[in-house]
């Protein structure tokens, strides 16, 4: 046990100069409305290396630039009830560890020219804490901060770009849904939540091992699942989000034009600091993408402006310690669709919403968004229809049969059409790859599309303005001025029938809290 004994030393040393590193930089509140809007895609697996280079070609040709992939530490390290001797996990070119797989999937997300975003979870037997009996999803039973550091060091210097010829990777996530007790138990003690420590503690010591790998690394926190439910089970993302960022919130009443209304207001609850760049959430909905939560403390996309408030309280309070800066990130959202789930929401009306959850993220702040699957996943096997491609009834397995649906435009060339009054509309938008230019807004007119203004994409490709509303004018679509791409049309008038239902459709249980 030797190992161990050195690797927590390391922890400390590494710790200390990390979070005073860190914590030399002022870091800013993040700002709503500004800055840039990428995208991403969630990784699963299509069965071999040749399909998944596949798959990273058409997320890249979808406008991503980054791809979430799962590092699965309990598949990395040696298995077991008790670590090895003779292994070394702070040491990535030791045998015991198998990097494989991985290894194969960063070059190829690399080499299709998408960034790599590597989620450290699942602890192997060893680095957890004994118990009688264990979770259902094993890997998050009390997992050891120490161990995990080790771990944490082992895969951000293997992909630091100076370690043998594998691809840097610069983005790391810590764990996945920790507030849910499947990924991270106990969620409770008695009647006490205690999941939160336990996530700062792996939170703050991973964040530490990253950042000292290599210069430039970005740590993501977070990664909520969007509701909650039985303390013991399922934290509601907001109340977890604030035990880990030490934030307290409170209702005040507050008058406005003689109304009486309330609101939450947000304060500092104690001087602990926690190390990360980026908060994370999963913000699926039971409805459409500006659907608030029913209960307090649930985020799904209609409350990420809750999140972005407690985040920028903990900043402000001096407790994030982000040496690149803080940002807020969605990194896994989706509707299932109809076709093919019959339960999910219409083809036509999801590519509408695509355009708006992209257009209500950027506006509450956030600069990543990513999308769960390239393509739907069988009916027969699996509750995943959320693909930007459906897949071929009678034969699911060959992916030239796929075919694109309305959303996959949407995603990649996003583009929205509020009215804003009888006489003016907000539009915006963000260019295919985005990339600086001009763009053009047309409207549809006797079944001829007619230009109504031109429009100048910044640097990150975003586009906006308010416009009188056309006459006689329906639809409105986007249009690169070169004629080489266009958004989906978008109508002014809002749909009269209201889809609602849980993100995955006729996989509702997965998504649907416990009430």
């Amino acid at each position: 046990m030797r190992h161990v004994a050195r690797g927590t030393c390391a922890l400390l040393a590494i710790f200390a100069v990390a979070t005073s590193a860190a914590g030399a930089y002022k870091v800013s509140p993040v700002k709503t409305s500004t800055g840039r809007l990428d995208t991403a895609f969630i990784y699963v697996s299509w069965g071999s290396p040749e399909l998944d280079a596949i798959q990273f070609q058409r997320m890249r040709a979808a406008g991503a630039k980054f791809v979430r992939i799962n590092a699965v530490w309990a598949g990395i390290a040696p298995p077991g009830k008790t670590m090895p001797a003779d292994f070394h996990p702070t040491d990535p070119a030791d045998p015991l560890y198998n990097w494989s797989y991985l290894d194969t999937l960063v070059g190829e997300a690399t080499t299709a020219g998408l960034q790599p975003i590597l989620t450290l979870l699942s602890a192997p037997v060893w680095a957890q804490g004994t118990a009688s009996t264990r979770p259902a999803t094993p890997g998050g039973y009390k997992p050891n901060a120490a161990q995990f550091a080790n771990f944490a060091t082992a895969a951000a210097t293997r992909y630091s770009g100076s370690f043998e010829s594998l691809p840097r990777v610069r983005y790391w996530a810590i764990w996945n849904e920790p507030n849910l007790s499947r990924y991270l138990s106990p969620q409770m003690k008695g009647k006490t939540p205690v999941a939160y420590l336990s996530y700062r503690a792996l939170l703050n010591a991973g964040a530490a091992a990253i950042h000292n790998a290599a210069f430039g690394n970005v740590v993501i926190a977070g990664e909520t699942s969007p509701f909650g439910g039985p303390a013991s089970t399922r934290a509601r993302p907001l109340t977890f989000m604030e035990k880990v960022l030490c934030v307290s919130e409170k209702r005040v009443k507050k008058v406005l034009k003689r109304k009486v209304t309330h609101v939450w207001t947000y304060k500092s609850a104690c001087k602990t600091r926690v190390q990360f760049d980026v908060w994370s959430q999963h913000p699926y909905t039971e409805g459409g993408p500006s659907v608030t939560a029913r209960f307090r403390g649930d985020v799904p996309l209609g409350n990420m402006s809750d999140m972005l408030a407690v985040l920028n309280t903990a900043i402000r309070a001096n407790h994030v310690a982000a040496g690149s800066g803080a940002r807020l990130w969605v990194t896994e959202f989706s509707w299932d669709s109809n076709p093919p789930d019959p339960k999910g929401v219409p083809a036509q009306l999801e590519a509408r919403w695509v355009s708006q959850a992209l257009y209500q993220s950027w506006r509450t702040g956030v600069s990543l968004f990513a999308w769960f699957l390239v393509r739907d996943q069988p009916m027969s096997n699996s509750f995943y229809q959320s693909g930007l491609y459906t897949i071929s009834k009678s034969n699911p397995a060959n992916v030239t049969l796929d075919k694109a649906k309305p959303a996959l435009t949407a995603f990649r060339f996003p583009f929205v059409a509020l009215p804003t009054s009888k006489t003016s509309i907000s539009v915006w938008g963000r260019t295919p790859g985005s990339k600086a230019g001009k763009v053009q807004i047309q409207r549809n007119s006797g079944g001829a599309w007619k230009l109504v203004k031109t429009l100048n994409a910044n640097r990150y490709g975003i586009f906006q303005a308010r416009i009188p509303r056309p006459a006689k004018t329906t639809y409105l679509r986007a249009r690169l001025a070169n004629g080489s791409d266009i958004s989906v049309a978008f109508s002014l008038v809002a749909p009269k029938k209201v889809w609602t239902g849980c993100a995955f459709g006729s996989g509702c249980y997965l998504n649907t809290p416990s009430r």
